[in-house]
Order: structure tokens, then C-alpha cells, then sequence
């Protein structure tokens, strides 16, 4: 039983995190809609995107056939780099007008409308997997692009109009964050169920708390590798090597740049749970820890109470511990803290009896 308790709670402490991060980071418009912003701050997103953009607005092999009607013969073969030269200026014009205001807001315009196409579907809308599926419309933003470089013959039809998921691919994705989502409450509860059974099993408490701290920090580690190895695949499979595999992999450290921050709570809140129970436990080196430790944490335990909340202040305040702006994280910690206080102060208080 102690053996098995262990591993179940690790397994389903990653099926809660990644339920968790599907149904903030994938479902919650808002979510998906600011990690899209802080996405087109990345270099190689804006590269891949401004290169897209001038290649729809700027035909490069039309645009020399034109030049080459309009230039003497003679100029002719100068039709070829000019429309080249046409081509880069589009792109530095779009990187320009990237950092502008009205762009942004456009670009979030059409990911509010992709993620509200994705959570359709995942509703249950089958619409949209028989018609052209999740579609990112950039026409907006060519249109800015066309007004600002003076073209008048703006793309029309289905340029600009990016298809993200379709068909099968659209209802695997479906299936498996409709799944992640189902899961996050349950698994999440029994995770928290399996952890105080297994700090029950073992003869003591504190034996038990370095345990069920170990299972938090195997079980974050786990995502991290299954988030590099996911990355990696998922790279692989958008950008075949190719030149947009920076902005591939821009794009997937972004999104699951929550999932991250949930494994690093994980890593923290299981490192404290070790720390307590190594201190609480019988051990030599914690004997004279709590030996040193005992006058002013029974002596004065507002003094301790107020010493770990203000270390505890200070670590957020420096952005040291995961979800530091999450307030369920903030009283997660202080009630972690507060709850290893408590439980110190009154071991000491028996052994000094």
C-alpha cells in the first residue's frame, strides 16, 4: 500500500495539471486571448508573421509580370528585383506597424474570434469540422498593411485566412481538451485524497510529509518532460524543419508557459512539504535543527508566524515563487507555511517539556 499510494497520487497529480492548464489556458477566452498578445512580442512570430503578410498582400512573380508591362524593354530585366525590393518593404512595413497600437488590438480581435471557433467546436458545434474548420483571419490586419503601403487591389478571398485545425485533426484536438477537461475536478480530488492517505500510511507524520512532498516534485518534473518532449514533436510536426520552427516553438513555449508555472508550484510546495517533514522527523541533524530553532519559535511564536509570512511576502514580491500573481497560489503558500509553523511550534513545545 505505501508503495502503490505514491505512484497513483503522481499520476494523477499530472492528469490535474494538465486538466488544469487546458481548462485556463485553452478554454478561458481571456487567458488564451492575453497569451496570444504576449505572443506576437516574440522576434520569431513577428518575423513568420510579417513575411506571411507581405506574401499575401505582395504576389512576388505577379508583381513582375505588372513590371514588366509598365518598363521599357530595356528596363525589363530590373522586374524581377524590383518586385523582390517590394516584397521586403511590405515585410519591414508590417514589422513597423507591429508595435502599434491598432495592429494589437486587431490581432487580438482575431484570436478572441479563433478561440471562440475552438470553443465551439469543443462544445459540440460539428460545423465547423465540416465546413474549413478553425480558422485565424488575418484580413484585418492585411488591410492596415494595404493602406499603409498605398495598395489599393487588397487580398481578398481566402487570403490572409489561416486554417489552424481541421477534419480528424480538429476532432482528436476536440476529444482529448474536452477529456483533459472532464478530468480536472476528479482527478484533482482524489490526487489531494491519495496524498493525506499516503501521509496517513507511514508510521509518522513526518515520514509521511517528505513523501507526499517527493510525490509533488516527481510528478512536476514529469510535466516538464512531457512538456519539452510534447514541444519537440509538436515543432517537429507544424514546421518539418523548416524556417518557421522558431516561431513553432515560440508559439508552444507561450502556450503552455502556464503549465510551466503549475509545475513550478508543484516544485515548490513539494520542497516544502520535505523540508517539514525533515525537520519534524527523528533524525540527528533535525534533533539540533529543532534543538537551535526551539527558544524563539516557543518562546516567541508570533515572532516565527510573522518572520515566515514576511519570507514567504518577500519571495513573491520577487517573482521567486511560481503563480506569484495567482491569489489562490498566494494563500496556498501562507497556508503552507502558517499550517508548518503550527505544527513546529507545537513539536518543540513537547519536546521542551
Amino acid at each position: 500500500m505505501r508503495r502503490v499510494l505514491p505512484v497513483l497520487a503522481t499520476l494523477l497529480c499530472v492528469v490535474a495539471a494538465l486538466g488544469a492548464w487546458a481548462d485556463r489556458q485553452l478554454l478561458d477566452t481571456d487567458e488564451f486571448t492575453s497569451a496570444s498578445v504576449q505572443l506576437l512580442q516574440e522576434p520569431a512570430v513577428q518575423a513568420t508573421t510579417a513575411a506571411y503578410l507581405a506574401d499575401q498582400l505582395i504576389d512576388g512573380p505577379q508583381v513582375a509580370d505588372r513590371l514588366r508591362e509598365a518598363l521599357p524593354p530595356k528596363l525589363a530585366p530590373v522586374a524581377g528585383p524590383l518586385a523582390a525590393g517590394a516584397g521586403e518593404l511590405a515585410e519591414r512595413t508590417v514589422l513597423r506597424i507591429m508595435r502599434s497600437g491598432a495592429f494589437q488590438t486587431l490581432w487580438e480581435e482575431s484570436t478572441r474570434r479563433l478561440h471562440q471557433q475552438l470553443t465551439a467546436v469543443i462544445e459540440g458545434d460539428d460545423t465547423l469540422l465540416a465546413r474549413n474548420g478553425i480558422v485565424l483571419d488575418l484580413r484585418p490586419q492585411l488591410g492596415v498593411l494595404a493602406q499603409r503601403l498605398g495598395v489599393t487591389n487588397a487580398a481578398t478571398g481566402d487570403k490572409a485566412r489561416v486554417r489552424i485545425l481541421r477534419g480528424d485533426k480538429l476532432d482528436t484536438a476536440r476529444k482529448a481538451v474536452d477529456a483533459l477537461h472532464a478530468m480536472r475536478w476528479i482527478s484533482a480530488a482524489l490526487a489531494i485524497i491519495l496524498l493525506v492517505a499516503t501521509v496517513a500510511v507511514w508510521p509518522t507524520v513526518a515520514r509521511g510529509l517528505v513523501v507526499a512532498g517527493l510525490v509533488l516534485v516527481v510528478g512536476a518534473l514529469i510535466i516538464l518532460v512531457v512538456r519539452r518532449v510534447a514541444g519537440r514533436e509538436v515543432v517537429d510536426a507544424l514546421a518539418n524543419g523548416g524556417a518557421a520552427a522558431d516561431s513553432a516553438r515560440a508559439t508552444w513555449s507561450v502556450l503552455t508557459g502556464l503549465l510551466a508555472q503549475i509545475a513550478g508550484t508543484g516544485i515548490v510546495l513539494g520542497a516544502l512539504c520535505v523540508l517539514g517533514g525533515w525537520l519534524a522527523g527523528a533524525g540527528s541533524w533535525a534533533a539540533r535543527a529543532r534543538e537551535k530553532l526551539s527558544p524563539g519559535v516557543v518562546g516567541h511564536p508570533e515572532i516565527a508566524y510573522v518572520v515566515v509570512v514576511i519570507a514567504i511576502v518577500a519571495l513573491l514580491a520577487a517573482g521567486l515563487l511560481p503563480a506569484a500573481s495567482r491569489p489562490l497560489a498566494i494563500v496556498l503558500y501562507l497556508a503552507l507555511a502558517g499550517a508548518g509553523v503550527w505544527a513546529l511550534h507545537r513539536q518543540m513545545a513537547q519536546e521542551a517539556a
